[in-house]
């Protein structure tokens, strides 16, 4: 009788043993599920305030740029920050100053200088005279001349330099500001099958941007500087001439649309 009673008793101890050895097993993986969770969380935060960080100290250094007047270097330092990180939640900040960056950059640029395009101002004995520059011709529009003539500008702005815009038969091209200024340089054009270029549509009034298929693309060439601007040409539902530099503008807009 004494012996089975102390059979009895070891199994009992060797039961709760196991049962003991389970709730262990399982609050350690529990435990080590909660960890690798919090570490992930951790791990993404921990990104996302260094991209923070790291745009942070771009945009830092392009404002600087703007305050010495390189407005170019500024916006192509600019480019370094990745839009997708602007919609991020604690970017709220840094994408406020960054669209506020880039528009005084584009302000300042679009006065620089180009009101000399035409005409440069030379100095003999003493008395200034004025010299006017001739732009080289080309031919490439006698296949095109859908987008020869007066374009106005879209989405007219009175803060905006740009009022509008003609393309000669022969290439030239002249753009009148707003404040009196004028642009001038030569255009070529070729057909063009680029797709997904950002403009407005331009059939309805309003800022509502589309993708478009261009049909032709225009290369204009300023005379001051020789600086390229690239525009993609195309025929709106309404049968308009539209060009379009396909560039964004202060985030949701687009920075150049001229329309005939």
């Amino acid at each position: 009788m004494k012996r089975k009673q102390w059979l009895l008793m070891v199994v009992a101890l060797v039961a709760v043993g196991t049962l003991a050895g389970c709730g262990s097993g399982s609050s350690v993986t529990s435990g080590s599920g909660h960890t690798k969770a919090t570490a992930q969380t951790t791990s993404s935060s921990t990104s996302s305030e260094s991209k923070l960080t790291k745009d942070e100290a771009i945009l830092k250094t392009a404002q600087q740029l703007n305050v010495d007047g390189k407005y170019k270097q500024s916006n192509k330092k600019l480019s370094a920050i990745d839009l997708a990180d602007l919609s991020k939640k604690g970017f709220e900040s840094l994408k406020t100053e960054f669209f506020a960056l880039q528009k005084s950059n584009d302000k300042f640029l679009l006065k620089q200088s180009k009101s000399n395009r035409h005409q440069a101002a030379t100095t003999k004995s003493g008395v200034a005279t004025t010299k006017t520059t001739t732009p080289a011709t080309n031919h490439s529009f006698d296949s095109y001349s859908k987008f020869v003539g007066d374009y106005t500008f879209y989405n007219y702005d009175s803060d905006r330099l740009q009022s509008d815009l003609t393309i000669a038969s022969d290439g030239t091209v002249t753009q009148n500001n707003n404040d009196g200024t004028a642009f001038y340089g030569t255009a070529t054009i070729k057909a063009s099958s680029a797709t997904g270029i950002l403009s407005y549509d331009v059939t309805t009034d309003t800022n509502k941007t589309k993708s478009i298929s261009a049909n032709v693309e225009v290369d204009v060439v300023w005379d001051s500087d020789n600086e390229h601007e690239t525009y993609y040409g195309y025929t709106s539902y309404d049968g308009d001439s539209v060009l379009t530099d396909g560039k964004t503008y202060q985030g949701d807009l687009v920075n150049e649309v001229w329309i005939k």
